[in-house]
């Protein structure tokens, strides 16, 4: 149909002194601008899964299969889109998708730079460029940084990251560009994780006090390349993206604390040295979109086609116990012989096949349909020679429906269901087969809630959902492997918007109840509450600029509430409850004729000490209070 337009993502930018994370979201869901993150649930932490291990990443909406950290200077932060932030987006998944924004030329000159005293005494900065090469159709925009981190347990590393985009808009809504990135981490020792003895309370672990060994360097290399594109031609939309991602863990290491008791004494210290891992995957999606309709009734059809080749080396480990340790003081140890290793190999290999179909009656509603088949081959080659090459496969199909329902200018109805194939968490550094991954899992996702515009400008969502999934985690033995089904039940509430102008409010609250049934459960091997679920999750996020928002000055405040945490399989053990509370200022100026940002805030102002929990039941503690401090130009 002629007229018929497309909304591309992310072409057009905003310079880096006019980010404000709490004003540019649109829910209380999940987002990340830069260095800064706000939101119920963040790219790995979505419902209570991770939805970047189960591989449900896109990059300005095209498949994209998630290895390690995207380098930072080639994006400009990513959206979490679960609920309602899902309706309409074509081949939902369950727990949600993390989609990554590119930061790419966009017609002309731009230029910024940023230097940060991070926490603890770190320094951090970055220079980004948007340069046109030829007129407004062509341009390069890149960028380069870095951070020496003083880490919160103590020790400090080194992180560099380097990124190049080359765009070509060849007319209004369309672009093709082409990506390189590297990030590199250096001298990352590994931090100490706890596992409590049974029917111990952990001691009060001291924070900033470097409690590892300072020869556990973790160094690592991450390199992305890619191409996207898309090219809308009247009612069609042409999008393709090809991916090529490698991780490379030149040394690694994992340092564990077995058996820890209350008096901060330790039964066994055992450090896992994992040298000469990788993995490398090559990932993408092609997609043809015809959009069609009449007056305030618009459909479209959505054919896709996406996969993904990945292989990794994995195992090899040499097992190092150190006995008896503390858990509360520096216990060094001299570096004992590193031996080689001979590592696995898996490859996965899957190709997805996707036919969508969307309706919006405007004013009235939306149906969002979808069927997708699936070819999954999973091989693992073991590099004992006497044991056996394993192979899976699955071909399933995948069929998912949602909708929305308009029942007055303020409210609305949406709901869904949506299936898929995922990956499963791989093996625990505790586990007796550390780094196996699992084959894919078939998951479910059912969700239904309401939306209502308090105002034009604030924004009530609130939903009910269900995720189910297998379930995998360690056995009394400490083999990781599924013990079962979970079903994670909850709801999710979000306030979101300007309440009058200048005064912005992000806020909501996640009530879970996942439930784990199966044998494991039937015969008390476990309890039936995962390892390291809450029970709740609130934030509320206020940013007020002065002056009814035309001040060079406004503060923000950061609220987050957890409910206590499942601390072991048997739930006998939970992690107490905390809040933290971070307060900040910013003050914008001209500077030499430029646009600059001092950004002040004070972390953890209560000095709030809380365990965090791992699925596998590691404990680590909290950051103590530190302060940042930023100062951004724009150029």
């Amino acid at each position: 149909m002629a007229g018929a337009s497309f909304c591309l993502p992310g072409v057009a930018q905003a310079q880096r002194t006019s980010e404000n994370i709490v004003t540019q979201s649109a829910d209380a869901f999940g987002k990340a601008i830069g260095s800064e993150k706000i939101g119920l649930y963040s790219s790995d932490d979505i419902r209570g899964f991770n939805p970047i291990d189960a591989g449900n990443v896109r990059v300005e909406g095209l498949y994209f299969d998630h290895v390690e950290r995207v380098p930072s200077r080639l994006v400009d932060g990513s959206t979490v889109r679960v609920g309602i932030a899902a309706q309409g987006y074509p081949f939902p998944a369950p727990t949600g998708i993390v989609d990554y924004s590119l930061n790419m030329f966009s017609g002309k000159s731009e230029a910024s730079g940023q230097i940060e005293r991070g926490a603890y005494g770190g320094v951090a900065g970055n220079i980004e460029l948007k340069v046109p090469l030829i007129g407004e159709k062509f341009g390069v925009s890149g960028g380069v940084g870095f951070r020496e981190m003083a880490r919160p347990e103590g020790g400090n590393s080194s992180y560099r990251s380097i990124g190049l985009n080359l765009s070509w808009l060849p007319y209004s809504g369309s672009f093709v560009t082409v990506m390189a990135g590297r990030f590199t981490g250096r001298d990352d020792e590994a931090h100490v994780t706890l596992f409590p003895a049974a029917g111990e309370d952990l001691p009060k672990v001291p924070r900033e006090v470097f409690l590892g060994q300072n020869w556990t360097d973790r160094n690592s290399n991450v390199t992305m390349y890619g191409g996207l594109a898309k090219l809308p031609s009247g009612s069609w939309l042409f999008e393709a993206g090809l991916f090529d991602f490698t991780v490379q863990n030149d040394s690694n290491f994992a340092d564990i604390l077995r058996g820890v008791r209350g008096d901060g004494t330790v039964a066994n210290r055992v450090v896992i040295a994992d040298p000469g891992s990788q993995t490398h995957s090559i990932s993408g999606e092609g997609r043809v979109t015809r959009q069609f309709g009449t007056g305030v009734i618009a459909q479209k059809v959505v054919l896709s086609a996406r996969g993904r080749i990945k292989d990794r080396l994995f195992g090899g480990t040499q097992r190092i116990d150190l006995g008896a340790s503390s858990a509360i003081a520096p216990d060094f140890r001299p570096v004992p012989t590193l031996l080689p290793q001979i590592k696995d190999e898996d490859r996965v290999k899957q190709m997805t096949l996707g036919l969508a179909y969307a309706l919006q009656w405007r004013g009235h509603g939306s149906i969002d349909l979808s069927v997708s088949r699936a070819k999954y081959t999973k091989t693992i080659d073991f590099a004992n020679p006497l044991a056996p090459v394993l192979e899976t496969r699955d071909t399933p199909i995948l069929v998912t429906a949602s909708g929305s329902l308009t029942l007055s200018k303020r409210l609305s109805l949406y709901g869904g269901l949506v299936r898929g194939l995922e990956e499963a968490l791989i093996a625990p550094d505790i586990a007796t087969n550390r780094s196996e991954a699992p084959p894919a899992i078939r998951t479910s996702q059912f969700d239904f809630g309401m939306r209502y515009a308090v105002t034009s400008k604030l924004t009530l969502v609130a939903g009910l959902f269900s995720v189910k999934k297998p379930y995998f985690n360690l056995d009394p033995a400490l083999r990781y492997r599924q013990l079962g089904d979970v079903d994670n039940r909850g709801l999710e509430v979000s306030l979101a918007g300007q309440v009058t102008p200048g005064l912005t409010v992000v806020a909501g609250s996640l009530f879970l109840s996942p439930k784990i049934s199966g044998e494991a459960v039937n015969s008390a091997l476990i309890g039936n509450r995962p390892v390291g679920s809450v029970r709740r999750r609130s934030i509320a996020n206020i940013d007020w600029r002065l002056e009814q928002g035309h001040s060079p000055w406004s503060i923000d405040v950061a609220l987050e509430s957890l409910s206590s945490r499942v601390g072991n399989a048997a739930n006998t053990l939970y992690a107490p409850p905390g809040e933290t509370v971070n307060l900040g200022f910013r003050y914008r100026f001209d500077l030499a004729r430029h646009s600059a940002l001092i950004r002040v805030q004070a972390q953890n102002v209560l000095n709030d000490y809380r365990w965090q929990v791992s699925s596998s039941g590691g404990f680590t503690y909290s950051s103590s209070r530190t302060y940042v401090a930023q100062l951004v130009m724009d150029i």
